[in-house]
């Protein structure tokens, strides 16, 4: 596995899960060793599973934040914040079973603001709602355009008051994409058409319902986190193309950090 792989691994990792300051160290490094596994794409009844060492960044800024994803906030009032996040996705080799014959897909990486609303604050839980738009971009050589995701989505967090607290978070939401995205995907063209594979051309809309579920914690020098992540095809736009080889995917990691160093 190269460099491009494991910071994609980062990104598919990490969640845009908003952090408190209070009584949280505003910087800590360390390395963890990450478990991952995760479906070849949305769709796709074939998996690969990852185990390799990462390195554990937190860092807890005003405007530029690493923790539980990376984030950048534009705007920030108690209830209402304003932020540009990202998203990733894991290359496709030729061999996919699904994809003989076809190009591969490539790493790519997806970049866009984010607006979310606080509707309930209780003592350490919060219900947000959350509206981030990415636009999705290949990584190679040269890289392509590849269309826009937006993902609507409530969100309710347990935040850590201290770094010795659990922190949870469980969002779910209804994914659309453009034509773009969905084409990159899903489509097969005429040139790519097997007796198993016919053609197929993919529209704009609904692609889907996405469930996500983290949770974290310190133990002295020791940090623990995972996600497990729920994604179903069934009744989107995409769901008659013969690449859907399952209507539903589940996704999964757990990483343990040492860390050396945190202020």
């Amino acid at each position: 596995m190269n460099s491009r792989h494991a910071i994609l691994i980062l990104i598919l990792f990490a969640t845009n899960a908003v952090a408190d300051q209070h009584a949280l160290p505003k910087l800590e490094l360390g390395v963890s060793l990450l478990s991952l596994s995760a479906p070849h794409y949305r769709g796709s009844a074939h998996s690969t599973s990852y185990l390799l060492p990462v390195p554990y960044i937190k860092y807890r800024g005003e405007r530029f934040r690493i923790d539980g994803g990376v984030e950048g906030r534009l705007f920030n009032s108690e209830n209402l914040i304003l932020s540009i996040s990202g998203n990733g996705s894991l290359p496709v080799d030729d061999d996919n079973p699904e994809r003989v014959g076809m190009a591969p897909l490539e790493a790519s990486v997806e970049v866009g603001p984010s607006l979310e609303y606080r509707l309930r604050k209780g003592e350490r839980d919060s219900l947000w709602f959350e509206l981030p738009l990415r636009f999705a971009i290949t990584i190679e050589s040269n890289p392509q355009y590849i269309g826009r995701v937006l993902h609507p989505r409530l969100a309710w967090r347990i935040r850590a008051l201290n770094k010795n607290q659990w922190k949870f978070r469980f969002a779910v939401g209804p994914l659309y994409a453009s034509k773009r995205f969905h084409d990159y995907y899903y489509s097969v063209g005429l040139d790519e058409v097997l007796p198993s594979r016919p053609a197929f051309q993919a529209g704009a809309g609904y692609s889907g319902l996405r469930g996500d579920f983290t949770y974290s914690k310190r133990f002295g020098d020791y940090w623990i986190g995972g996600f497990v992540r729920y994604d179903s095809l069934k009744n989107s736009v995409v769901e008659a193309s013969p690449l859907v080889t399952d209507v539903s995917n589940w996704m999964g990691g757990i990483a343990i950090a040492w860390i050396f160093h945190e202020k």
